[in-house]
């Protein structure tokens, strides 16, 4: 469900009453009902795609992911939380949003690991919220690994297309709302992007970096992409430092991390080009020359992809025994309980979770 006081529940019920989302998959809301319930508000009849006739979803409570009925008219939820929409403010820090968010994520992993479920959508949820609440994690990526007892994942971002279905019947009158909406489900170009390092302050980016860190970023990525159906995959490795240290002059870590691990690679087999400078080379995998990057730290990597992909990226833990994809953006308690948030990226991410799960059957 994400954070409360944030746009998930709104982005939520937008994106379950789009009929086609039920195509692609069977989806449940874990979370607390009764605040999928108040997000019903969020709902315009304009909202209800080409079928301005129907009715608003009904909220149905399940005791179990077997009673989903997986049907439009109906909004499944798994209700493990007793948060209510008067004990919080939309688009204010509360702990009591953080618990809740880290309570219906623990219980999702659990299902996933059981097989109950096939995989999860995460909608965004406020760190600051979840560490006062207790929980010692900075994310959902650095959680789920925990909560899987993975040893090793890794943070990809992947533009994705959605049928034009899934939005073309949705009428958008708000100025602010068309501000906030992708304007074309079809991207023009496209981008992948894996991270070393991510949710850690960038004087520690440094400190973080290591040959065995590197080589199995490269790895699990090579491994990502064949699952995604290229054969062969051919991977760049972006620097850390300026024009990629020039020859050590603007740094050493090129020399003493990124390197070795290229060098480790491809004599393991892989397709790696790098330690290219970071302004020159998304340019060059825009444009297909690589199928990913490899990125040392989280703007390096994020600030590309969403200048030409914001609201249809998707975020996808690799390395986890369970398909977990997530939405490109965050809580936006800037326009949180206002109605206009887009859901463009968490249909995408469903999408994405659905075609992974597919595969992995």
């Amino acid at each position: 469900m994400g954070d409360a006081a944030g746009i998930g529940p709104e982005i939520i019920v937008k994106a379950l009453t789009n009929k086609n989302v039920y195509q692609i998959c069977q989806p449940i809301v874990i979370g607390s009902a009764a605040i999928i319930q108040d997000a019903l508000r969020f709902i315009s009849p304009t909202d209800l795609r080409s079928e301005p006739q129907r009715n608003l979803p009904n909220i149905s409570v399940v005791q179990s992911p077997i009673q989903t009925t997986a049907i439009p008219e109906r909004i499944d939820v798994l209700d493990v939380s007793s948060l209510t929409p008067d004990m919080f403010t939309h688009g204010r820090i509360n702990p009591l949003c953080g618990a809740a968010a880290v309570k219906a994520i623990e219980a999702a992993a659990q299902l996933t690991l059981g097989g109950t479920l096939n995989g999860i959508t995460t909608a965004p949820i406020c760190k600051a919220s979840i560490q006062r609440a207790g929980s010692p994690f900075p994310g959902h990526t650095e959680m789920l690994t925990s909560l899987t007892q993975s040893k090793k994942s890794v943070m990809m971002l992947k533009t994705w297309d959605i049928p034009p279905q899934f939005v073309s019947g949705r009428n958008i009158d708000s100025k602010k709302e068309k501000k906030n909406s992708c304007a074309s489900t079809n991207l023009k170009e496209h981008l992948t992007v894996s991270f070393v390092t991510s949710h850690i302050p960038i004087a520690e980016v440094s400190q973080k970096l290591s040959v065995e860190r590197i080589s199995d970023v490269i790895r699990i990525t090579h491994e990502a992409l064949i699952q995604f159906g290229i054969e062969n995959p051919r991977l760049v490795v972006a620097g850390l430092n300026p024009h990629a240290s020039e020859e050590g002059m603007f740094g050493k870590e090129e020399d003493t991390y990124i390197k070795p691990a290229i060098k480790k690679a491809h004599a393991d087999g892989y397709q790696v080009d790098g330690p290219l400078p970071a302004d020159t080379l998304f340019k060059k995998a825009i444009s297909g020359e690589w199928d990913a990057v490899i990125a040392m730290y989280h703007d390096q990597g994020n600030i590309p992809i969403k200048l030409i992909g914001f609201g249809q990226v998707v975020n996808i833990t690799l390395g986890l025994p369970i398909v977990r994809t997530s939405v490109d953006h965050g809580t936006a308690f800037d326009i949180a309980g206002q109605g206009i948030a887009s859901e463009t990226s968490l249909i995408a991410a469903l999408a994405a979770a659905a075609q992974l799960a597919s595969s992995q059957l």
